[in-house]
Parts: structure tokens; sequence; C-alpha cells
């Protein structure tokens, strides 16, 4: 019994660390993102 009752609490911590972590990532991504955008612009407009 006490085992799975750590097994869940693992589950739950796991769980809930992935979704701190993937909220902290989403901001870079977005600003990757906007580079890109911007760079493909500058690209565009050159040629």
């Amino acid at each position: 019994m006490k085992s799975w009752m750590l097994i869940v609490g693992g589950v739950c911590a796991a769980a809930a660390g992935w979704i701190v972590l993937s909220t902290k990532r989403v901001q870079p991504v977005e600003e990757l993102a906007h580079q890109l955008e911007n760079a493909w612009a500058d690209h565009h407009t050159r040629a």
C-alpha cells in the first residue's frame, strides 16, 4: 500500500514538474517564431 502511494505521488510530482517547465518554454519559442518571421520578411525584401 505504501509503495502504491509513493508511485502515485511520484507520478503527480512528475506531471506537476512537466507542466511548470513547459510553461517556461512557451515564451522563448514564441520569441524565436517572431525572429524567424522577421528574418523571413527581411530576406524577401532584400531580394
